[in-house]
């Protein structure tokens, strides 16, 4: 069987999307014993090449166009034909003809639910692409039963073309010798003290000013000496988001360290007393799995899939503030319940796997060929 992989998303940097890719890939590599199937991924002369450990045993195809809307239009789609292949696998946009069945994952529909967060041409363009690919997939993979009801509720898909696929957690994110990791991230961001980590690039949809005015709150409840570290693309946010903090007296504690290595990543967690994950909208919520596979114990938001996610493993709360105050005190201030939920998420972690969400697709990937 020959498939043809969108491949684009693992050419960008740090972001929930592109560790979705890579996992997924990286999985499938490892699964094709004797190379059964042929995969083909396909990428975009004008975005960065993607590091060539994560496409190694894959044969890429580095496609021109004039731009990501013409790449999609007619590059990829000419070049599937030409290949000869017998499925694709894209995410979200899908081009207008193709040459095979087309397979898309979602990941959210944010932009129907959150319009206040988008502009007015990106809703437009992401919920047009949502209606093609709902009416036109062969199959559409989803990260949760939540994105799976709301698929069903905004675009009218019957449920037997949805296929909820949970993600893996990389295997880099273990427990790790915390003293080891504290010095790793000492050494390289200066951070000598303990300190609550949240991750994720920051859109207002996670919620980022809702954690730093409850970081405000907790001070005035315990006497910690925590910082709050916040890891990520801050978009240009850094100014409003260190007045913020400054406003409310604790500037002096909050970093902003922007985008970290994959290889950092896992010391933070482990060298953490406490990851916080506030979005108010996630179609699954990566960085609260990655947190529980370190030990590390984690808070989220109550609602769309972080419950999902974490289920008994984490506390999920009303991202309010307060709220979000409240749960963080109670667990810096309970070592009992610290080390009850460290166990529990390093449990729950063990069940998400690349390897078996890549013999999953690849089924997908069977089922919708043998159709066709």
């Amino acid at each position: 069987m020959k498939i043809g992989i969108d491949a684009r998303l693992i050419q960008g940097g740090f972001s929930g999307d592109r560790t979705y890719w890579r996992g997924l890939i990286g999985g499938i590599s490892r699964i094709n014993e004797g190379h059964q199937d042929e995969y083909l991924l396909y990428t975009f002369s004008k975005l960065p090449p993607p590091n060539p450990s994560e496409t190694s045993g894959f044969a890429v195809r580095q496609l021109s166009a004039l731009t990501g809307r013409d790449w999609c239009l007619w590059s990829f789609p000419r070049m599937l034909g030409k290949d000869r292949v017998q499925v694709a696998h894209v995410q979200y946009s899908m081009p207008p003809y193709a040459p095979c069945p087309i397979i898309t994952s979602v990941h959210d529909v944010s932009f129907r639910r959150c319009p206040q967060f988008f502009s007015f041409k990106d809703r437009f363009l992401l919920d047009l692409g949502m209606r093609i690919g709902a009416r036109r997939a062969a199959r559409i993979l989803v990260l949760s039963n939540f994105t799976k009801s709301e698929m069903i509720e905004l675009y009218c898909v019957p449920p037997e073309k949805i296929e909820v696929v949970y993600p893996g957690v990389e295997e880099q994110f273990q427990p790790l010798d915390k003293a080891y990791s504290k010095k790793i991230i000492q050494e390289k961001y200066s951070i000598s003290q303990s300190f609550i980590v949240t991750v994720g690039v920051i859109p207002a949809r996670k919620n980022i000013h809702s954690l730093i005015r409850a970081f405000g709150i907790l001070k005035g409840i315990l006497p910690i000496k925590h910082k709050l570290v916040i890891l990520g693309n801050h978009r240009g946010q850094d100014r409003q988001l260190l007045r913020l903090a400054d406003s409310i007296g604790i500037s002096e504690d909050l970093m902003l360290t922007g985008v970290v290595s994959n290889e950092d990543l896992p010391h933070f967690y482990n060298a953490a007393d406490l990851s916080v994950y506030p979005s108010v909208y996630e179609g699954f919520g990566l960085p609260a799995l990655e947190a529980m596979a370190c030990g590390v114990p984690v808070i989220t938001s109550n609602l769309s899939a972080l419950p999902e996610v974490i289920g008994d493993a984490g506390l999920a709360v009303d991202p309010t503030p307060e709220a979000l105050a409240d749960a963080m005190a109670e667990v810096l201030s309970n070592m009992s319940l610290r080390s009850e939920l460290s166990a529990r998420g390093l449990k729950r972690a063990k069940t998400f796997n690349w390897d078996a969400t890549a013999r999953r697709v690849v089924k997908i990937y069977r089922e919708v060929a043998s159709i066709n």
